[in-house]
């Protein structure tokens, strides 16, 4: 799998807002909301990625999820191309105005995902700046696109790439939960 990752500058870069003031479905605590995503219906690979991201075992909340065909002529090399973008936060507000999780989080999901052969697949993983209620902070966006001799095979190729992702992103999430519980119990209380 092909990975870049992108890291939006503090300023100049426009931002996000979390959550968003139109289309928004809370999926945490919410096992029928992906029902609700018209994407995530067409697509069962997508709703079962985001039942699973959204999860209360995972860190992770998602707003922002899209998955089409992409016309025949965006790329004469391969005649089916399929694309997706989800846009998650850390469920932990207070986390999400911490930068550098952001970018730990891109490196090590960008490092579990260059594990895997060959160029159908590509994950664009973007860092970018997103409001919350509590101040300015960051969210991931991650676009995965799948190429293959026709549409039918793109998007078979995408459900089994976008389980990929989901994995590294459970597995993220469990290790990035570790790191932060080790980091409270060091923490002296008062």
């Amino acid at each position: 799998m092909r990975v870049e990752m992108n890291v939006a500058e503090e300023a100049g870069s426009q931002g996000l807002t979390f959550p968003p003031a139109q289309d928004y479905v809370e999926l945490r605590g919410n096992p029928q909301g992906a029902q609700q995503i018209p994407a995530a219906l067409e697509n069962l690979p997508l709703r079962n990625f985001l039942d699973s991201v959204n999860a209360p075992e995972s860190l992770f909340a998602s707003f922002g999820a899209s998955a089409a065909e992409l016309p025949a002529e965006a790329s004469a090399a391969s005649p089916g191309v399929f694309r997706s973008r989800v846009t998650l936060v850390f469920s932990e507000l207070a986390l999400n105005l911490q930068r550098d999780l952001y970018e730990q989080l891109a490196v090590q999901l960008a490092g579990l995902l260059l594990r895997e052969s060959g160029d159908a697949l590509s994950c664009d993983l973007e860092v970018a700046r997103c409001a919350f209620a509590a101040g300015e902070g960051q969210c991931l966006r991650i676009a995965l696109t799948a190429r293959a001799a026709s549409v039918e095979q793109a998007r078979i190729r995408w459900g089994l790439g976008l389980a990929r992702v989901q994995q590294a992103l459970l597995y993220c999430s469990r290790h990035m939960r570790q790191k932060l519980g080790a980091a409270d119990a060091s923490t002296p209380s008062s």
